[in-house]
């Protein structure tokens, strides 16, 4: 991926540190919000059951893989999610995706892989600063246009990376991503209205399930 060119440490004047900040918020939105896809997890009579977030990486969207037999927050509350829409939300399109990598037993890792007509021209990034900021993309209620929440990583332990952000629901799926726009991993599940600490799924099991599955992994 093309890295942002706006950067905290280039020297900035300290005046002018929030108006660089706000810059490379917007930025990192703008290189970002395309590629973050609203997903429709529909019942088998074709009944809303859920509203998710994924990404694009090249011809698949990445996503989130408890949204596949998804049975409403309260387990069992509603028929489960066996078919999938995206919303993009460069011009509101719509269409059904095809299920191209499932989710593994027991979702670990917690990923799906889907299909439709639209593609990334790039592949992500995972060259990370580690302790940078980081940005979860995902959508919110009603919303077609991604929200983004600003966080920081609060902790890397082997096989458990979490960050310090908000996430409303639907936010699961989403891409959580450093200043750069280079890819950490991607957003678990959440419950509640609202949380302020996140897991995720970090991008190195994302890269391994990507290259299991037949696509290309990240860079």
């Amino acid at each position: 991926m093309t890295r942002l060119r706006i950067n905290l440490d280039d020297g900035v004047d300290p005046v002018d540190v929030g108006a660089a900040v706000e810059m490379l918020d917007q930025a990192v939105y703008a290189k970002v919000s395309p590629l973050v896809v609203k997903l429709l997890g529909l019942s088998q009579d074709g009944s809303l059951v859920g509203q998710f977030s994924g990404f694009m990486h090249g011809e698949v969207i990445v996503a989130a893989g408890h949204m596949q037999g998804f049975c409403g927050k309260t387990l069992g509350s509603t028929s489960p999610a066996v078919a999938f829409k995206a919303r993009y939300p460069t011009d509101g399109f719509e269409e059904d995706l095809e299920v191209v990598a499932p989710s593994p037993p027991g979702n670990v890792p917690d990923l799906i892989l889907l299909k439709g007509s639209r593609s990334a021209t790039s592949l992500w990034s995972t060259d990370l600063e580690i302790m940078a900021s980081v940005y979860a993309l995902g959508y919110t209620g009603t919303e077609n246009k991604p929200s983004c929440s600003k966080g920081s990583l609060s902790s890397t332990m082997p096989g458990s990376v979490a960050i310090t952000a908000h996430a409303d629901d639907g936010f699961s799926g989403g891409p959580v991503v450093d200043k750069h726009g280079r890819l950490l991993g991607v957003v678990k599940g959440a419950l509640g209205t609202t949380i302020m600490r996140i897991g995720i799924t970090p991008n190195y099991d994302l890269h391994t399930y990507l290259l299991q599955a037949g696509y290309p992994g990240l860079i």
